[in-house]
């Protein structure tokens, strides 16, 4: 797959026709936050959504040849059907997969329904546009199976690790291998929505729907030993903080700030480095549900993490091929 960094957007030749404007910094069409498509779009967005939706549209509209107007002065009302259909061709030649051409449509899709919504345009140039597909196709699953004996190897790193990051990160990966929640969830987690007793987890998920999560009473031990030793760093009288999981600066400092899920990804990509393998955040929510798959079935994985659509669900199993050789090789007549 093609380089998808800062680096790697686009910013000549222009690959498609203007729509009628002169590109010219600062210059423009542009419209009140509350008639642009484009605000409007990003506003109906989750915070995290609208990061990476903003940084799709920025590279489809250099694609498009306005890599010298602001993304917010671009006249999306003059976008035609043949600039799409140009943008999918020229994200396939550039060898995008077909999951992140669907990303871009869609991401067009939504400011031009905005734009439909602010009567920019009207419905039959909606439908026109919408009439176009992205890339079809499928990969492979990315990511990997963690097995138990790795999670034990990275619950023994983090005890051997004598500063809070040590208690800190076992917390989080028994939470995240235990439970299946994304690492979005498990930072936005507070101490009030956590049941001890019953060992449930209440996170707001995706499309901002709460979810109860449950984990094995081996995770919650240690999250009970992190949150224990984390009030016992704090001065006399002092309140607990509302979240579960700190900020550690250098120094083994327990700051009184959430962690972010940019420190989500590198405790995943450190521990993991030190039983060396490459590990992800993700990789954590995918083994839980293959390990339910796996023990259980299908059905039961697809509750489990909240997916409304069970093949959803299916595309997470990562077994490896060893497992699929082996079941068969046990198929006999």
């Amino acid at each position: 797959m093609a380089d998808h960094s800062d680096s790697a957007v686009p910013k000549s030749p222009k690959m498609f026709a203007e729509l009628d404007v002169v590109p010219t910094k600062g210059a423009g069409c542009a419209l009140t936050d509350l008639k642009n498509p484009l605000i409007q779009y990003l506003t109906r967005l989750a915070p995290s959504s609208q990061l990476t939706m903003k940084y799709v549209l920025q590279d489809a509209t250099y694609r498009l040849g306005f890599d010298e107007i602001d993304l917010h002065e671009i006249p999306w009302h003059l976008l035609q059907p043949g600039h799409i259909t140009a943008l999918v061709a020229a994200l396939r030649e550039d060898g995008y997969a077909p999951n992140t051409s669907s990303l871009y449509v869609n991401a067009l899709r939504g400011v031009m329904n905005e734009a439909w919504r602010l009567s920019l345009i009207d419905q039959d140039h909606l439908l026109k546009i919408r009439s176009v597909k992205p890339s079809s196709g499928t990969r492979m699953i990315q990511g990997r199976n963690l097995k138990r004996s790795l999670i034990r190897e990275l619950m023994e790193i983090c005890a051997a690790d004598p500063r809070p990051q040590g208690l800190r990160d076992a917390a989080i990966i028994a939470i995240l291998y235990g439970s299946g929640m994304r690492k979005s969830e498990s930072v936005n987690l507070d101490l009030k929505q956590i049941d001890f007793a019953e060992r449930s987890l209440c996170v707001l998920g995706k499309g901002n729907k709460e979810l109860v999560k449950y984990a094995p009473s081996w995770a919650f031990e240690k999250l009970n030993i992190w949150l224990a030793f984390r009030r016992s760093q704090l001065p006399v009288a002092q309140d607990d903080d509302v979240f579960l999981f700190n900020r550690i600066r250098r120094g083994s400092h327990i700051t009184r700030e959430r962690i972010s899920k940019h420190a989500i990804y590198y405790i995943a990509q450190q521990r993991g480095l030190q039983v060396g393998v490459k590990i992800m955040p993700h990789d954590f929510r995918r083994s839980f549900i293959t390990r339910v798959i796996e023990e259980h079935d299908l059905s039961l994985a697809q509750k489990l993490a909240h997916h409304t659509n069970i093949q959803t669900t299916a595309n997470y199993d990562v077994r490896d091929e060893n497992e699929r050789r082996r079941a068969i090789d046990n198929y006999g007549f």
